[in-house]
């Protein structure tokens, strides 16, 4: 079986030890290397990907643009793993809202297994949130949200080298690309603009954090979404990003195009003045 074969069939961990002996033989072979680095994306393996990247550059040079593109990706998903982890706190595009201290706290009582304290910061949560509603791929849709917990309120998006996280009630429409390649089904490029007024293109990640540590390889190519318990009702997401619309579950690559309605709340005192 050829590694495209193997791709398409779900083998990912196959296809990395093939594509270790295939680059043995043949350590120039451009295909090859490229193939190993996408796999070794999907692997979580940030830094060895990172020296294949180089490794990619200094091959090919008219491949420069490209390279610097996955090189910043990268460090956005070294970022987020961060976050993950409870090092950092998320990056936000402009001022965090109001409540975002309310979903700081939530995710280290669920952390700690605080349920009965994360019961109450995510009833404070819920209420502190404004409603979110408008048409998803035309269709008209109230209450848009991330069925992960610790994400609840927020999209991650990747801009260059930063990790963000994007309220929903800030957004104003989002635009997401259809696959094209292996690793759009990783990194799917997108573009938004919020209330605020910012405009960006940027990548969306397909699967959810920490992903790549899954053992269910089906899980780790985003080609299915499963939860896991973090107490009480609480889970949080692995495999592909889905999100509860309008009461409904829907995969992040079955949108293309969102426009939201005004909430009213996202704009700040000093826009207004």
């Amino acid at each position: 079986m050829n590694i495209k074969e193997l791709i398409k069939n779900g083998q990912l961990d196959e296809t990395r030890r093939q594509l270790v002996e295939i680059l043995k033989k043949s350590p120039a072979d451009p295909g090859s290397r490229t193939l190993f680095f996408q796999t070794l994306c999907y692997c979580g393996e940030w830094e060895k990907a990172g020296r294949h990247l180089e490794a990619i550059a200094a091959q090919d040079p008219g491949r420069a643009a490209g390279v610097e593109v996955c090189r910043k990706l990268i460090q956005a998903e070294q970022e987020r793993s961060r976050v993950a982890a409870g090092a950092c706190n998320a990056s936000f595009p402009g001022e965090p809202p109001a409540w975002a201290e309310l979903s700081y706290a939530l995710r280290e009582a669920l952390k700690h297994k605080k349920i009965a304290a994360a019961r109450e910061l995510l009833e404070r949560l819920e209420a502190a949130l404004p409603a979110v509603s408008g048409r998803v791929n035309g269709n008209p849709f109230s209450g848009f949200r991330e069925t992960d917990t610790l994400l609840l309120p927020f999209l991650e998006v990747f801009a260059h080298e930063r990790y963000l996280w994007v309220p929903f009630t800030s957004l104003r429409e989002l635009s997401i690309e259809p696959p094209a390649t292996w690793l759009d089904l990783l990194w799917i490029p997108a573009s938004l603009t919020t209330w605020q007024g910012l405009t960006m293109n940027c990548f969306l990640p397909v699967l959810y954090p920490d992903t790549c540590l899954e053992k269910d390889e089906r899980l780790r190519l985003g080609r299915m979404t499963d939860w896991a318990a973090l107490g009480g009702p609480y889970t949080r997401g692995r495999g592909q990003h889905v999100f509860e619309i309008g009461g409904e579950d829907v995969s992040i690559l079955d949108i293309r195009q969102v426009e939201f309605n005004f909430s009213g709340t996202e704009i700040s005192d000093e826009e207004n003045n």
